[in-house]
């Protein structure tokens, strides 16, 4: 017979043939190679096809379900997790707690930091041009940005003029009403002997004299201020000069270039300035917290002092404890200290013999010696806690958002635009979240808006220590490999930066090149709200 076809083939398979027929075929497959190659190709067919229909759908792979065999004890874990609570436990207890409890007793508070944040432009003489030029820059920065990031969905020009115009009134519209009285002097701006303010009051001249009386805040913006009246609130400066000569019921906040200081204060004192001086006929009747380059304390200082100088003068009366940093130390024979008095300097202190203090004085000697520091180990103990802080904010990243962290570890590939975006958002940023603090109503969004720089500076060194690790040991897949290479990483890092004059700058590539793969991973998961956006 001559060779039977497919379909016969199967017919003979599934025994669907007549007795006779099948005889005949199965004599054929005996004498006919190819016939019995085509019916043993056919038969292995039907087998897997069986196989397949019958099998059971499989969702996880089988290695990917098993329990996984248990090993020894996770010491890298425990020892990671034991330096990040040690790290963060000497964070708070070595640095946060006693400057939140000095701050706390200086009266700082948050709403007098909140205070000086809305206004911490320094409008003193010379200074208009740079504020103008800081203003422009970051307006032009916001702007390429925006159309930067819709550079391929302006097709409905109409609308996004319309939106942008919207913006632009919206910014140059006054405010409503104002809680306070502002002055602008042309140049200067005198408050005259005998005239009450009853609110707070804002002064922005060249000069500024208050003769008479604030029942509110006085907040300068001036090159130079005196002030001779009687201010109820606090007096907040920022100037080049000032001069307190009458009565402040409530704090004095300065950040000038020169106080001097011959009134009456009711509460607490806080400077940073180049030269302090107060009178022997001034009155402080809480406490003093001070930075400054040169400091002469002659007057009456009734609650505690701190203070950080170049070199510290003291010869007045102060009743409680005294805390000073200072090159040089000069205590006089007038001196009075009726609690403890400790003191850190770089020059042996000058202490007066006629001087009372109500304890031995504790003087200790700091030497600045960048070898010894080197050569301590409590100096690389610190460097293990900050290796290990860094480590524990990369773990709880990388388990809350696991996504978000590859992304921006494989953003650090692309270095040219990394780099670009780092430094670009690394200036731009605050300045543009600072500006949006004067407007008052976006308060909310330029502190957060700081806040989420600030971490993302600090979560930049996390994300350049997981790419460096991959770059160094391969890629890799699953949690525990990509935490191997991310300690490998910052641990470089981290000995980088130890390296004298050029760690700085290590830093600061470092910082720019993850700050800009993190908002290169931020615009990867806006594109497509971006996109859905425009097509609406």
């Amino acid at each position: 017979m001559n060779h039977f076809d497919e379909m016969t083939a199967l017919l003979y398979l599934e025994q669907q043939l007549d007795t006779a027929h099948a005889q005949e075929v199965r004599g054929h497959v005996a004498t006919c190679n190819d016939c019995r190659n085509l019916l043993r190709a056919l038969e292995l067919e039907g087998v897997w096809l069986r196989q397949s229909l019958e099998a059971d759908d499989e969702s996880v792979p089988a290695h990917l379900v098993q329990a996984p065999e248990r090993g020894g004890t996770p010491w890298g874990w425990l020892s990671a997790f034991g330096l990040g609570a040690g790290g963060a436990y000497t964070m708070w207890s070595g640095f946060v707690e006693p400057w939140r409890a000095q701050a706390a007793q200086s009266g700082f508070t948050q709403g007098n930091l909140l205070t000086m944040l809305f206004f911490s432009g320094a409008f003193w003489k010379g200074w208009d041009a740079m504020r103008s030029l800081t203003e422009f820059l970051a307006l032009a920065t916001l702007g390429v940005l925006v159309i930067w990031l819709l550079r391929r969905h302006l097709r409905r020009t109409t609308a996004f003029a319309v939106v942008m115009g919207a913006m632009v009134m919206a910014l140059a519209l006054a405010p409503a009403g104002q809680a306070a009285e502002i002055k602008h002097g042309n140049p200067n701006y005198t408050l005259a002997a005998g005239e009450v303010i009853h609110t707070d009051l804002i002064v922005s001249a060249d000069a500024a004299r208050i003769d008479g009386d604030v029942d509110g805040d006085l907040i300068t913006f001036s090159r130079s201020v005196t002030v001779n009246g009687h201010i109820k609130g606090d007096v907040i400066s920022f100037s080049e000069e000032l001069h307190v000569n009458g009565m402040v019921d409530g704090n004095v906040r300065a950040f000038v270039k020169e106080f001097q200081l011959n009134g009456t204060v009711g509460r607490n004192v806080m400077s940073w300035v180049g030269d302090m001086n107060t009178d022997e006929k001034s009155v402080v009747n809480g406490t003093m917290t001070l930075g400054a380059g040169d400091c002469t304390l002659n007057g009456k200082l009734v609650g505690d002092l701190l203070s950080f100088s170049g070199s510290l003068e003291l010869d007045g009366s102060l009743g409680r404890n005294v805390m000073v940093r200072a090159g040089h130390l000069r205590v006089g024979p007038k001196a009075v200290v009726a609690g403890e008095f400790k003191a850190q300097v770089r020059k042996p202190a000058d202490i007066s013999p006629d001087a009372k203090l109500a304890s031995p004085p504790v003087i200790s000697i700091v030497e600045h010696d960048s070898d010894k520091s080197y050569s301590s180990p409590r100096y690389y103990w610190h460097q293990t806690l900050l290796w290990g802080a860094s480590f524990i904010f990369g773990l709880v990243m990388l388990l809350l958002m696991p996504g978000f962290f590859f992304d921006a570890a494989g953003a650090c590939k692309r270095t040219v635009p990394a780099f670009g975006f780092g430094i670009l958002f690394l200036f731009a940023l605050p300045i543009v979240a600072i500006i949006v603090c004067f407007t008052i109503v976006g308060i909310g969004v330029g502190i957060t808006s700081l806040m989420l720089w600030a971490i993302a500076l600090y979560a930049a060194q996390v994300v350049v220590g997981a790419w460096l690790g991959d770059r160094l040991l391969g890629p890799s897949t699953g949690v525990g490999a990509a935490l191997g290479r991310m300690a490998l990483g910052l641990l470089i890092l981290r000995a980088i930066g130890l390296v004298p004059h050029l760690g700085f700058w290590i830093n600061f590539l470092v910082i720019c090149l993850g700050l800009g793969a993190i908002v290169l991973a931020i615009y990867r998961y806006m594109r497509p709200n971006l996109q859905a956006a425009a097509v609406v």
